[in-house]
């Protein structure tokens, strides 16, 4: 029934903040979409290299996690073309430099701790919003049915790619990011928009199966989350099954 809702059109196209996000978030649904016949891109805002600078200590922990002491964004590329790829859709990255990575026009780390990657982006990084439009303007057809991240989490690249991408493009669809959206009071600081209305997508077995193998792609992310790739399955089924569905808010119109 909710899905006779969602037309069937030539181009679908997520907005994904990092090189994870819309597969760990909606991979089932881009499998369904994409064996449809239907054209999916998955387009990643914060998919550049580290920008010129001394990475904090915090960086460089995080590269130790993800595989190494250098930059990790080639092999997290390598990736999302794998995981987007089993699921059949396209990818598109920009260059731009995810938080970890950004500093203040005085040289200062802007987010020199996990602590600081959540809430309000900073004013500098708002400035960063028009930027980013532009490259989507570029980049998303203007006739593309468009999926951006609502901010669940409230991790600073969420906002961001939320904000550009509502002034870049017709957005039709926003959906919860996993895996912030399997806790049971994420932080939220930015509420949805007005105008929008409750949908689920009720998803097949072999589609929450696809989701499972898309998102277990991304091996350099999924330790930060679930201890295994058995986990990351399970709770990807118990979030589709609490809801009888994959949650996402609608835009009657724009």
């Amino acid at each position: 029934m909710i899905e006779s809702i969602i037309r069937r059109m030539a181009l679908r196209v997520y907005l994904s903040p990092h090189l994870d996000d819309a597969v760990f978030s909606c991979g089932g649904l881009i499998a369904r979409q994409s064996s449809g016949g239907d054209d999916v891109q998955v387009v990643t805002v914060f998919a550049g290299d580290p920008t010129v600078g001394e990475l904090t200590p915090f960086a460089y922990e995080l590269h130790r996690r993800w595989g190494g002491e250098g930059s990790p964004m080639g092999l997290r590329r390598a990736e999302d073309l794998v995981a987007c790829g089993r699921l059949g859709a396209s990818v598109v990255h920009l260059g731009f430099a995810e938080a970890v990575y950004r500093h203040a026009a005085n040289g200062e780390a802007l987010h020199p701790n996990a602590e600081s990657l959540f809430g309000q982006p900073s004013p500098e990084e708002e400035a960063q919003i028009e930027a980013i439009a532009e490259a989507l303007e570029r980049n998303v057809a203007p006739d593309a049915e468009v999926y951006l991240p609502l901010g669940i989490g409230s991790h600073v690249d969420h906002l961001l790619a939320r904000r550009a991408g509502e002034r870049a493009a017709r957005t039709s669809w926003y959906y919860r990011e996993v895996p912030y959206a399997l806790r049971d009071a994420p932080l939220v600081v930015e509420p949805p928009p007005s105008g929008v209305s409750e949908a689920l997508v009720t998803l097949a077995e072999a589609e929450i199966e696809m989701w499972a193998i898309g998102a277990g792609e991304y091996h350099s992310q999924v330790s930060s989350f679930w201890p295994d790739v058995e986990s990351l399955d399970a709770d990807l089924r118990s979030y589709h099954d609490r809801f009888g569905g994959l949650p996402l808010l609608r835009r009657a119109s724009n």
